[in-house]
Parts: C-alpha cells; structure tokens; sequence
C-alpha cells in the first residue's frame, strides 16, 4: 500500500537532500512524496518535479498555516499521509517555534504515523535536550523537540529527532562562504569546528522513513569531520593544488556578527562550548559519512576546480 510523505523544505537544502535519498532507494518505491513548496510554479520546484514526476506531487503551502496545508495535501493523494519531514528556516523568519509546533500539531491532527525533525546539535546526544543554549535559532529548535516529543505520544505518533552540526555547504563559491570563513577564523580561532554534509543528513532522515522500527524515539546528533581553520585550510590545499581557502577582510563579518545576535552568539558558541557529536560512532551507522575532503570532492561548490587540478 502506499504511504504519503510530506517533505518540507523541498526545495531547499535538506528536504531536498531527504527526496533525493529516497528515490535512490529501491525500498523506497511505496513512498509518494509531497514535496512542500510556497511556489508550485518557481523554478525550483518545477526542477524538483522533473527529477521523478511518476514519484512527486508539488504541495503548495505556507508553514504558518500548518492545517491548511494538510488539508491540501489530503486533496493530493490517496494514499494515508505516513509521514512529514520537518524543517524550518533556522535564522531571520521570527516564526520559528510557531511553523514548528503548529506543523507538530497538524500533523497529529492528521493522523500521521511518524514525524521526522531536523533540529541542532547543542553539545552532543547527552546534552541536547537540557541545553537550549543562549542562541535563539538553537533554543527555538529546542522548544520545538519538547513539544513534538511531549505531544507525540497523545495520538501514537511516532517521532526522530535530527541534530546536525554546521554545514559543509556554509563554505560557498561566493561572498556568503568567505563572510562564513572569516566569522570562523575571527570567532572560533584555533579550537575545531564541527560540520556535517546536507546530503548525509538526508541519508538519516531517509533512513529513518525506511527504517521507523529502529529510529523512531531517537535523537541522533549529525556531523561528518571536526576541524580547525587551519586543517580545513590544509585539506582546500591539498585537494585543490594549493589554492587558499576563500576568505574576505574582517569589517563585514565583525560588523554582522555584532548587529545579528544570533550569528554573534552561536559563533562564540563554538568557541566557549560547541558541538560535541561522536563521528566514530556515527560512522560505524554509514560508512558513507562524508569527511570534509570527501565533500568537497564530490559536492561543493569547488568540485569543478578541484577535478581541473587533478587532470594537471
């Protein structure tokens, strides 16, 4: 019988990371996904639509009205809405705890078995759930697990929680990965840095989907290399033919890490506490799990280059 997944998100980094995972699954094939989009016309979400359309339906919808987005999804399909995916914007929206706990909500209003949350890592699987931090974006995400995790069980339904670290994909080709680079160089100095790779957080979320009996109840914090700058800078080197990571002068990001509270206070973060995920173990789960080097192979924004340079 076919299950309905509402993946939102979709067309952004994780969701989007989930839906590739799973169509790459041959045990994947009951699975109808909904993809979440604000957009069903955007070109993004047609791009999405094209991937696998015998597999994806377009969900147009809005966060902030949870209900009204499940009563679309209910026109959609026929199949039982299984499973959601759940993901909000981490920094700037104002409305996180509210898109959070009234997905949460909606969905056990539906009837939905299993809820799939991508949250953050705050110092490790021990301490997450106690430690909200004192970085807003954190601290919302953990409002939002204690209500799915004190909600959940009023109605049956099933839960995992996600907690990646900070991603890979922060280290752009543009001016966003400089202004990224030098925030780390300037607050989080000679200590490591963790970071995980979006793809591997869908890897989780999908498995979590295909494998409920053995993630459901979960909390599993993400993250696939530790580093300092100075490694990360090394491993660029090394993997590029000597090109320096891509950095900018200091004044925008001291002045961005002043005036955005949450970027000031989860980069000191990572200085004073920081995350604290066990690789090791992680990577005993997928021994897929990419390190930095790895990714910058096969996904970043530096492929191309470093393809070029190993052709020379």
């Amino acid at each position: 019988m076919s299950r309905a997944l509402v993946i939102c998100g979709a067309t952004g980094k994780q969701g989007g990371a989930v839906i590739k995972h799973l169509l790459q699954q041959n045990n994947a094939n009951d699975f109808e996904i909904l993809a979440v989009t604000r957009n069903a016309a955007s070109a993004s979400a047609q791009r999405l639509l094209s991937t696998a359309p015998a597999r994806i339906k377009l969900l147009q919808g809005d966060l902030l009205s949870p209900a009204a987005l499940f009563q679309t999804a209910k026109q959609l399909t026929k199949s039982p809405i299984w499973g959601v995916f759940g993901v909000q914007v981490a920094i700037g929206s104002g409305s996180e705890v509210a898109e959070g706990k009234g997905l949460v909500d909606a969905a056990l209003a539906a009837g939905v078995s299993l809820f799939v949350y991508t949250s953050v890592d705050r110092h490790g699987e021990s301490d997450s759930f106690t430690n909200p931090t004192p970085i807003p974006h954190f601290a919302a995400k953990h409002a939002i697990e204690h209500h799915l995790v004190d909600k959940a069980p009023s109605k049956n339904m099933a839960w995992t929680i996600l907690r990646p670290v900070a991603f890979m994909e922060n280290l752009t080709d543009n001016y966003f990965g400089r202004v990224f680079i030098k925030c780390w160089d300037m607050a989080v100095r000679d200590k490591p840095l963790q970071l995980v790779a979006v793809s591997d957080i869908g890897f989780f979320a999908g498995e979590a989907f295909l494998k409920p009996d053995e993630y459901k109840g979960r909390a599993i914090s993400l993250a696939g290399d530790e580093l300092t700058l100075t490694q990360a800078s090394e491993v660029f080197a090394a993997k590029t033919g000597g090109a320096t990571l891509p950095t900018t002068n200091g004044v925008f990001p001291w002045l961005l890490m002043k005036l955005m509270k949450d970027l000031g206070v989860m980069f000191r973060w990572f200085y004073d506490q920081g995350y604290a995920v066990d690789i090791p173990a992680l990577r005993k789960v997928n021994p897929g799990l990419k390190d930095f080097g790895t990714w910058l192979e096969t996904e970043s924004d530096f492929a191309d280059k470093i393809k070029g340079a190993a052709k020379r």
